[in-house]
């Protein structure tokens, strides 16, 4: 039966299936799907577009609502290149303003704010530091030097220092300038009178912004800025202004940097250009051992001798110690102390000057009441003082006679540093066993009147003229002498084994003479047999006039307590020896002290000589060699083995020790 026909034959979408209807068609049904489904409104790409505009336009009217007026003083836009020097203006605050121009900070230097505490930058400081390879700053040991200051005040004091060093050629002379002040270098260079002939090797140290710079970021600046230095040239020595004019802030990061890289740091008070100029004549190595270097005084003073100890003591608090650290202070006292002495002591102050070390005054009271032996006086100066390290610490003995210059400490620390420490210290310095800074009058056995020796001044090879220099003596000294550490040990173990052998061995047949006068103390005879044993001498200064560093007093002068009652029955026996005007050794005239500049009393413009320049006397005053003393030190020591030392005729002979005397002795041998 055919189909009937369609109620709505034409449509032929009535008969098809509803999938093109789907919501997500893309026919015209789906889209038609679509737009019913969408409510009618903004695009979502227009909400989006609408809120940018929002936000642009709120930005937009921020700017312009914050825009600067006044065209004639624009602010200022950051410059991140090279500033035009180490005081370009930082950078702007929070709010917007320059730390140069706060209100009440216009118009002067002075008056601008130290409140800029940003990062550390140096522009000027690598230019020069790398191109200083001639002075070997690489290596750990050389000859750099430094002399840094922050205050203008300061480098003015420091310059003409470091130029009389730097001319004299045994250093290379740097200076560094870590301060506020917007000075180029040349200017610093010209208003101080620095000349090329000066041959200062100048560092520009100041950090950026450093006229803006808080004191803490100067303090931090000026330690990065010794770091730098240290890193390129490790300079053996600093030098700083300690007369109160320096930045606190500059010795503070220098200091304390110095501390951490272990450099030594001079601190150079404000007379320093009149009365320390001797500084300029050290080398590096000398230099680098300022602060190291120690040194301790004794004094044995003897009962109802209060006017002589007082003498002593005062001039010693007259004394000058520059920046030095001053010595530590001994007094052995006998057991009966005198009214007057105790009086004196309860009121003594060790050092005089305040300083931050406290009291550096000792006090032993003997307790036996009878006199000393010769023996027991031997061991009780030699216990007064054990060398903490022998390398650097020293001791200085003095006579209760004695009066010393202000300026002893000034010869006893350049010699000190110039003799022991110096580059020129192979030059003998091994055969050096004290320095001394009086001359004696006489000989060791107080029978002939002393003349120092002179020396050749020579002009090429030819011998001009005779004058007078420092001299070496192989005769040790009592009454102001300094004794190195390392022989000072030596002492003790060559002490310790000889009075071991006199109680265990016969006399001695040739050695069992006094050579030293009972004039002076027992222990020096040991020092002397030391001495012939070994070849050591003894550095004593000559002034070319008759002003001295020491002078002995023989107005209250009293025996050696050993050797009292030996003079009090020769007394009894009417004995000329028992008189002190009798003896040569205390008929010599009293000299005056040094007062004026040191560099003024030593000869060679004050330059010390060396050593294997200086005459050279042995035990008995005669003129000799340095080979000839040498033989006859092996000669005497096989004669002190033998009859001392208890060692048999064949027996080998040992090796030399460091600090030891064992060499000499065989008695406990095994």
């Amino acid at each position: 039966m055919p189909l009937p026909p369609r109620l709505f034959s034409g449509d032929e979408e009535l008969g098809k299936k509803d999938d093109d209807h789907r919501r997500g068609g893309r026919t015209p049904m789906g889209l038609a799907w679509q737009h019913r489904r969408i409510p009618h409104g903004p695009h979502r790409r227009t909400l989006k577009r609408l809120a940018l505009g929002i936000l642009a336009f709120i930005v937009l009217y921020y700017f312009f609502k914050n825009m600067p007026t006044d065209l004639e003083n624009p602010r200022q836009r950051p410059n991140y290149g090279f500033p035009a020097g180490p005081n370009a203006p930082p950078p702007k605050s929070p709010q917007g303003e320059d730390s140069r121009s706060k209100p009440g900070h216009e118009g002067t230097a002075e008056s601008v704010a130290h409140d800029f505490n940003g990062p550390i930058k140096f522009y000027h400081l690598a230019s020069t530091l790398h191109a200083v390879s001639k002075t070997r700053g690489a290596e750990l040991i050389n000859h750099n030097v430094l002399f840094a200051a922050a205050s203008l005040k300061s480098a003015a004091r420091l310059l003409p220092i470091a130029c009389d060093m730097a001319i004299r050629e045994r250093n290379y002379v740097h200076f560094a300038l870590l301060g506020r002040d917007d000075i180029s270098m040349d200017i610093l260079r010209s208003v101080n009178g620095i000349t090329k002939e000066c041959k200062i090797i100048f560092h520009d140290g100041r950090p950026d912004f450093s006229l803006h710079s808080t004191d803490f970021r100067m303090e931090v600046a000026a330690s990065a800025a010794f770091n730098h230095i240290n890193t390129f040239i490790h300079p053996q020595a600093t030098f700083v202004d300690a007369s109160g004019e320096e930045e606190i802030w500059c010795l503070k990061g220098i200091k304390d940097r110095a501390v951490t890289a272990g450099r030594t740091v001079i601190d150079l008070p404000g007379n320093a250009e009149q009365n320390l100029m001797w500084i300029t004549m050290l080398d590096s190595s000398s230099l680098s051992s300022w602060n190291k270097v120690t040194i301790d005084i004794v004094v044995h003073a003897q009962s109802s001798s209060s006017g002589s100890l007082m003498r002593l003591l005062n001039s010693l608090k007259k004394a000058d110690f520059f920046s030095s650290a001053p010595p530590r202070l001994t007094i052995e006292l006998s057991h009966n102390i005198d009214e007057p002495s105790r009086q004196y002591l309860s009121r003594f102050k060790w050092p005089p000057a305040a300083q931050n070390t406290g009291s550096l005054l000792t006090l032993h009271h003997r307790i036996p009441q009878h006199g000393l032996s010769a023996e027991e006086n031997s061991i009780r100066m030699l216990e007064s003082f054990w060398p903490s390290d022998p390398s650097t610490s020293h001791i200085l003995v003095l006579s209760p006679q004695i009066e010393l210059s202000p300026l002893f400490f000034h010869y006893l620390k350049y010699s000190l540093l110039e003799f022991k420490y110096s580059f020129s210290r192979i030059d003998y310095q091994q055969n050096l066993m004290a320095l001394s800074l009086d001359i004696p009058s006489n000989y060791l056995n107080d029978s002939t009147s002393f003349v120092p020796p002179l020396t050749n001044i020579t002009k090429g090879s030819n011998i001009i003229a005779k004058g007078i220099s420092p001299f070496l003596w192989q005769a040790p000294n009592s009454n102001a002498a300094l004794y190195f550490g390392e022989k000072w040990v030596e002492l003790h173990d060559f002490v310790a084994q000889s009075l071991s052998s006199e109680h265990a061995l016969p006399t001695p047949t040739t050695l069992n003479k006094k050579e030293v006068s009972k004039t002076y103390p027992s222990w020096l005879e040991h020092v002397l047999k030391l001495a012939r044993a070994r070849g050591y001498w003894t550095i004593y200064p000559n002034f070319e006039d008759s002003d001295s560093l020491a002078t002995l007093h023989n107005d209250l002068y009293q025996p050696p307590e050993e050797y009292r009652e030996e003079a009090e029955e020769e007394a009894s026996d009417g004995e000329l020896t028992a008189d002190p005007a009798k003896h040569l050794s205390l008929k010599h005239a009293e000299t005056a002290l040094i007062t004026k500049s040191l560099l003024s009393m030593l000869p060679f413009k004050g330059e010390l000589p060396k050593i294997a320049g200086m005459p050279l006397l042995s035990w008995d005053g005669s003129p000799t060699t340095v080979e000839d003393l040498k033989q006859h030190a092996v000669e005497y020591s096989r004669v002190f083995r033998r009859e001392i030392g208890g060692c048999d005729e064949g027996a080998p002979e040992k090796i030399q020790e460091d600090f030891r005397a064992r060499d000499l002795f065989c008695l406990h041998d095994l």
